[in-house]
């Protein structure tokens, strides 16, 4: 409360104290003597007071000025108690002490004022002294004529002169340091405007009464002076008391170069004043050649001034001449840079970082452009181009080997192309090429040509030789079309490219987009089939040949879209496998016959010898994720590792063979047994089967169906010597007929599956049949191999 209170004075003591310093000044005019001596030395101490208030409330820093100004104000006080007692005793005599109070007050006065412009820390600034000069100068005529002069020619003694010529030069002095004060910092705060009215005030008090003073002898209207001089001191005192006077050591100065009306016309003023003077012979100023002397002297020297504030314009002129130079360079420099940056920008936004091609923005906008071209004129034939099994590049050699490839291959293409073709990188290993007005060859020679330009090895830095294909879908433009329908088929050629073997250029045609619809609704169906119980899993068993018992069984995934036929896995596994979503699938698939698997070894007569074979695909073993995978779902389960067996082809091993191998062995580490599907199909893998320590190996079933041929049969016998050299076990595939059961028995084949033995069955079904129908006595199976031998 009280803290709030106290912030409610500050803020409004400067008007209470200068309310009550204009009720004092009006009493004055209604008192007489010698209570009204009381009022001029009463408010002098009460401005010194006000002063020390206000520098303990604001705390101005630094503060000396205020202290400096205050004590000025203090003996100002002092003279004035000494100036009333003399009035009072009804003899004043001069030169007395109060003179020589006041005298000394001036000094403290014109400091204080010098300290506060020091406290700014702006140095000497030239063009306020000059223009203070100036008007110091041209009031010193003034000054000169009417107090100077009639006191030179008065009959005082030399004391008494002095002292009175002391005032003028003093106020001319304070005039002077006022003047280059309001120059520097203006009037910007309400303390500093209360200290200008404060001088304004004093000198105005000064001027009339010793003007008068010394041209008749006595001062007229001696109450009008000191009404003035009693107004200076509230003035004073409410600007120390203000709340901005914390802030007047601190204002940065106004720059005093330029030379504003108002100003100019200040400084204009003040030099016509003295030959006004010589003119209108104020005076009789033109009868004293002394004096006429002395006022041209000062016209002389207010001529100077002006020449030289003349001069400091002249080079403040020039000054800013070269520095508008020196900012017009600069803009020159700054707008050719920026112009070079929007070039760079420009390039940038539509040029590939890497290979310095156009990019997909650049190229789409061509494209769009040449198929608003009208159609007579449309010949255009666009190129997607991706390269081949890039990633291994990546994953073997290092991204910075790739990324040098990228370029040597834009290089390439770039030599391909004609003159005005748009080469571009779309992103990645992806890129294109826009052909216009393409009359001079088909389309498929025309992308031939870039066929051709990968039939040599590309040579890196380090001698390095890196051979790499590509796949280009070809669109060749001659109907109008839109820009989305044209990238579109040139993406589907592309697809077909990749799908028929790759290194090869597949020009677009209309049955392409069709199968392309197809595999896009069986993705978008696939999404949804596990959310929608859509997807199964059936078991086809795997039968000992030589005592036809069931030994396990291998799971086959099944999907039943709604309400249609069920899909075939040929056709929709690979749109799994390209979309992703073989991952989650085959990771579902594995729980399900883990968890059938567990059921029959614990509800079946000797279920707990079953195997359960699972298919794995080249995606999921990839995954670093798959061996916990596996991991999990066996916990989960409690499904015993080495009766789960996972089956891989042969080319996903060959694909990416350290990565799989590196997984592969985490999984034989689990205990699960590793199955190589397909065997025989396509690469030689004698290699993996002894380096992965697989354990069985998977007769293809074209061999099985071609068994009757000596070659098939020839192959067949290898690959049992190679399982029995290995130690690994053999089945063989797709036995359909009694006649190829017999001939496996025959060559020595353990294991077999196939549609003679039973089709893929429901887990329900397939119960069923382990029970009733799977444990053959052995003599019933010889019975049945027997008859099944050609008579």
């Amino acid at each position: 409360m009280q803290e709030a209170q106290s912030k409610q004075l500050r803020k409004h003591a400067w008007w209470c104290f200068l309310a009550a310093g204009a009720v004092v000044i009006i009493l004055y005019f209604f008192v007489t003597a010698p209570v009204r001596h009381l009022f001029s030395p009463m408010l002098a101490a009460c401005a010194t007071v006000a002063i020390l208030v206000g520098i303990r409330w604001h705390r101005p820093r630094p503060s000396r000025s205020w202290y400096v100004i205050a004590a000025g104000m203090g003996l100002f006080a002092v003279a004035d108690a000494l100036f009333g007692a003399y009035q009072v005793a009804g003899r004043v005599p001069f030169p007395s002490v109060a003179d020589v109070l006041y005298l000394a007050a001036y000094p403290c006065f014109a400091a204080g004022l010098i300290s506060l412009m020091a406290a700014w820390g702006s140095g000497v600034r030239w063009g306020a002294v000059l223009d203070a000069g100036i008007i110091t100068l041209g009031m010193s005529t003034l000054a000169w004529a009417f107090i100077v002069m009639p006191y030179l020619h008065g009959q005082l003694s030399p004391l008494p002169l002095a002292v009175s010529l002391a005032y003028p030069l003093a106020d001319l002095l304070l005039l002077g340091i006022a003047a280059q004060l309001v120059l520097v910092a203006g009037v910007r705060l309400p303390a500093l405007a209360l200290f200008t009215l404060w001088v304004g005030a004093t000198l105005a008090a000064d001027a009339l009464y010793y003007s008068t003073l010394a041209a008749a002898g006595a001062p007229i209207a001696s109450d009008v002076s000191y009404a003035l001089w009693m107004a200076s001191y509230p003035l004073l005192g409410a600007g120390a008391l203000h709340p901005s006077m914390a802030g007047t050591t601190q204002l940065v100065p106004r720059s005093q170069e330029r030379l504003s009306p108002a100003r100019m016309i200040v400084l204009i003023l003040p030099a016509l004043l003295g030959p006004a003077l010589l003119i209108a012979d104020a005076g009789g100023v033109r009868g004293q050649p002394v004096d006429a002397a002395a006022i041209a002297s000062i016209v002389a020297a207010l001529t100077v001034l002006l020449v030289v504030r003349i001069m400091f314009l002249a080079r403040f002129a020039e000054a800013q001449a070269d520095q508008a130079r020196a900012r017009a360079r600069t803009a020159e420099d700054a707008l050719r840079q920026q112009t070079a940056l929007q070039q760079q920008l420009t390039h940038q936004a539509f040029h590939d970082a890497l290979t310095g091609l156009a990019n997909r923005a650049l190229f789409f906008e061509r494209l769009e452009h040449a198929l608003g071209r009208p159609v007579a004129a449309q010949n255009t034939v666009l190129l997607l181009i991706d390269l081949d099994h890039f990633k291994d590049i990546n994953d073997s050699l290092g991204h910075p080997v790739g990324d040098e490839l990228l370029i040597t291959v834009g290089h390439r293409l770039l030599g391909a192309a004609r003159r005005n073709d748009t080469v571009a990188r779309m992103g990645g290993d992806e890129f294109a090429v826009l052909a216009e007005d393409l009359n001079e060859i088909p389309a498929a020679t025309y992308a031939q040509r870039f066929l051709e330009r990968f039939r040599e090895p590309f040579v890196l830095s380090g001698h390095r030789s890196v051979f790499i294909t590509v796949s280009i879908g070809v669109v060749a433009i001659t109907d109008p079309t839109t820009f989305h329908e044209a990238v579109r088929d040139a993406d589907i050629a592309l697809y077909a490219a990749k799908e028929r073997g790759r290194n090869r250029a597949q020009v677009f045609e209309p049955a392409m987009s069709q199968a392309q619809e197809s595999r896009a609704r069986i993705a978008q169906d696939l999404r949804h089939a596990l959310p929608r119980n859509e997807l199964s899993v059936h078991y086809q068993p795997v039968i000992h040949l030589p005592t036809g018992q069931v030994t396990g069984v291998e799971a086959l995934l099944r999907w039943q879209r709604g309400g249609l036929s069920p899909t075939p896995p040929e056709v929709f596994v690979p749109v799994a496998e390209e979309t992703g979503l073989i991952r989650p699938i085959g990771t579902w698939v594995l729980r399900e016959a883990c968890r059938h698997g567990r059921h029959w070894h614990d509800t079946l007569p000797k279920g707990e010898t079953l195997s359960v074979a699972v298919n794995v695909s080249g995606w999921q073993l990839k995954d670093h994720r798959f061996p916990d995978t596996v991991r999990q779902v066996l916990h989960e389960t409690a499904f015993a590792p080495d009766a789960l067996v996972l089956e891989i082809t042969e080319s996903t091993i060959v694909t990416d063979a350290d990565t799989t191998s590196t997984h592969i062995r985490a999984l034989r580490d689990l205990g699960v047994r590793i199955s190589i599907d397909d065997f025989g199909t396509g690469y030689s893998s004698l290699s993996y089967l002894r380096d992965l320590d697989v354990d069985i190996v998977k007769i293809d079933q074209s061999f099985v169906l071609k068994s009757s041929s000596n070659a098939n049969k020839s192959l067949i016998q290898a690959i049992l010597h190679i399982g029995h050299a290995l130690d690994l076990d053999v089945i063989a595939e797709g036995i359909e007929t009694p006649h190829q059961a017999q001939r496996l028995h025959t060559l020595g084949c353990p294991h077999g599956q196939g549609f003679y033995y039973s089709p893929p069955l429901a887990p329900k079904a397939l119960e069923a049949y382990l029970t009733t129908q799977a444990i053959i006595t052995p003599l019933e199976h010889t019975t049945r191999l027997r008859s099944a031998e050609p008579k």
